[in-house]
């Protein structure tokens, strides 16, 4: 909400700037000549300035888009091979338990005879 009472106040500012220069001036463009009044110069660049700020300003959240989800992509990545390591250690304490317990059943069997 700030932004917006900002971009109000100063969008005000420069119509009024633009309304009290209201004479014809030449421009000259390359090739191009052509003649208009000073407030479709002003607002013209103001409108142009805003533009390229917009465009910037997708082009940095595009960046951050993209950076983000390449991360999520990658923790996404790293929590598959955890859960894989975590079977893998399961499984081999499971079967290290079995290893430790068949001698121990010998071992009983062995005390029964």
């Amino acid at each position: 909400m700030p932004y917006l009472l900002v971009t109000v106040i100063i969008s005000i500012f420069v119509a009024l700037f633009a309304v009290q220069n209201a004479i014809n001036v030449d421009l000259h463009f390359f090739l191009w000549n052509f003649s208009t009044s000073l407030i479709m110069v002003i607002l013209g660049s103001f409108f142009i300035g805003i533009l390229v700020g917009c465009f910037y300003l997708l082009m940095v959240k595009a960046r951050h888009y993209m950076k983000n989800k390449k991360i999520r992509e990658e923790i996404e990545g790293l929590q598959a091979e955890k859960k894989a390591l975590e079977e893998k250690v399961t499984m081999l304490m499971h079967t290290q338990i079995q290893r430790s317990d068949v001698p121990k059943k010998a071992e009983v069997a062995e005390e029964n005879k």
